[in-house]
């Protein structure tokens, strides 16, 4: 039985041109791209060039080429990406937003880009691979695995949320591109933007209230209290209310006014907190909150105190010059004794949602 043999060849299809003028010469040139990214194994892929003799290194605004190979499958290496901090309330998050011009018009439909994330301004491979730069993941999370996707998947104008920042903290971005195998850009040119740093500022005045003069089954009203409230939480602030008693406490006849949620012109007798008005400057807006306890009835409508913390104004956003105002309303019984010490101490506490 005969033996069977089979020649393989790779290699480079040379074509060799000259010039028989004493003035020209044909320094490099090329047929193009041979052969296709068929030879592969798990990880890798291979291709073929056809005739490349090069010359020296060509680069320009959006595109750079290297010596003896062919540029034709070569994409523009993408711009820096617009990134915002919300006019400086951002706090643990940025919004970034990529530059589709390839310089002189769109990417290609099919291109997918790669948004890298440093505190560092370092994209070279080595700083890739040290684990120095995180790449945006879908959602907007950071993870040290690149993740390329279309213009459009992330967000096209709007932007993508880059989330999981620390306040106060500088970050680097640049972005990569590619179509297809064999196209992978180098990480452009970068941009900073600083995450803002968390604050919150609150205050209430008057101090203490009084409720002078009541009577038996006759509502009295406090004077005003004011509160002032600015942040920057994106997710904004809640301003909560407690009481040590849970009503009005007279320590020497050891009674109680009770609180409770109700309109105080029809009840036997209660005590209770009423959110009259609120304004801000900017963002919020600030509101009185009806839920869990309605603090924002009218007339003699209250809303009840406890020793357990509750919201009483509340704002889903950032805010600056926050203004609510509120007052107390009392009603005795003719079964509440006489006394002139029953008091009750009120605890308002403010937190943002950062």
């Amino acid at each position: 039985m005969g033996k069977s043999w089979a020649s393989i060849w790779t290699g480079f299809l040379v074509f060799a041109a000259f010039s028989s003028s004493p003035s020209y010469g044909l320094n490099s040139y090329s047929v193009g791209p041979v052969g296709t990214s068929n030879s592969h194994s798990a990880t890798y892929y291979s291709q073929t060039t056809g005739g490349a003799v090069g010359g020296n290194n060509g680069s320009s605004t959006h595109y750079t080429g290297t010596s003896s190979n062919v540029q034709t499958e070569q994409l523009a290496v993408p711009q820096a990406p617009t990134v915002s901090n919300g006019g400086g309330t951002y706090t643990t998050y940025l919004q970034a937003t990529l530059n589709n011009n390839a310089g002189t018009s769109n990417y290609p439909t099919d291109t997918t880009f790669a948004i890298g994330v440093s505190t560092t301004n370092c994209f070279t491979s080595a700083c890739v691979q040290s684990g120095a730069v995180q790449f945006v993941q879908t959602g907007g999370t950071l993870n040290t695995s690149q993740y390329y996707q279309s213009y459009t998947s992330w967000g096209g104008s709007s932007g993508v949320s880059v989330t999981g920042l620390t306040p106060g903290t500088t970050y680097y971005f640049a972005v990569a591109a590619k179509e297809g195998t064999f196209t992978n850009t180098e990480y452009g040119a970068s941009t900073s933007c600083a995450t803002a740093s968390s604050y919150i500022t609150y205050s209430l005045s008057p101090n203490s209230l009084s409720l002078t003069g009541m009577l038996p089954g006759t509502v009295t009203t406090s004077s005003t209290v004011t509160f002032n409230l600015a942040t920057n939480a994106a997710y904004g602030a809640t301003i909560y209310d407690s009481g040590l008693h849970g009503g009005l406490y007279s320590t020497s006849k050891s009674d109680t006014i009770p609180a409770a949620t109700t309109n105080l012109a029809t009840a036997t007798h209660g005590f209770g907190l009423q959110g009259l008005s609120t304004s801000q400057t900017t963002g919020g807006p600030l509101s009185i909150n009806s839920s869990p306890v309605a603090y924002n009835g009218t007339g003699n409508n209250v809303g009840t105190e406890s020793t357990t913390i509750v919201p009483i104004f509340s704002t889903s956003a950032a805010l600056t010059g926050g203004t609510a105002t509120m007052n107390v309303q009392a009603k005795p019984s003719t079964s509440d004794p006489a006394s002139n010490d029953y008091a009750e101490t009120l605890t308002f506490i403010a937190a943002g949602s950062f």
